[in-house]
């Protein structure tokens, strides 16, 4: 299951992500990204991921979802990951200082710390 939205009055958009999800549910993130990134030009991201099946997203979606992030590189200034799993805190430590936006892992009982953090980003 994948839920994305959009906090009123502002450029951050929040995914919830657990399970698997469908290829039509990516779609639709995909989508909800879009047309943040098209009214914001650009956004702050909070992915708060809970347990995942493997592979979480459908294989013929992994391409989608390497595209998208690459096309956007530059559209997204900050991501705030929360999550309980080590290797999510691993991968994001290992992928920060790579990426354009800044990324920060938070534990799950952090999310409100998370969220302040990404709403004084600038």
């Amino acid at each position: 299951m994948i839920e994305v939205h959009e906090q009123p009055n502002s450029n951050i958009v929040e995914m919830t992500i657990s399970g698997s999800v469908t290829a039509q549910e990516f779609d639709n993130a995909l989508a909800t990204f879009k047309d943040a990134i098209e009214r914001h030009g650009r956004i702050r991201v909070l992915e708060n991921i809970g347990e995942l099946d493997t592979p979480p997203i459908p294989w013929n979606k992994l391409w989608d979802d390497v595209k998208f992030s690459f096309e956007h590189l530059s559209d997204i200034t900050h991501v705030a990951v929360v999550a309980d799993q080590g290797w999510i805190g691993a991968y994001v430590n290992m992928l920060n200082p790579m990426m354009k936006a800044e990324l920060k892992h938070f534990k799950r009982p952090e999310l409100e710390v998370a969220r302040s953090w990404l709403a004084q980003a600038v």
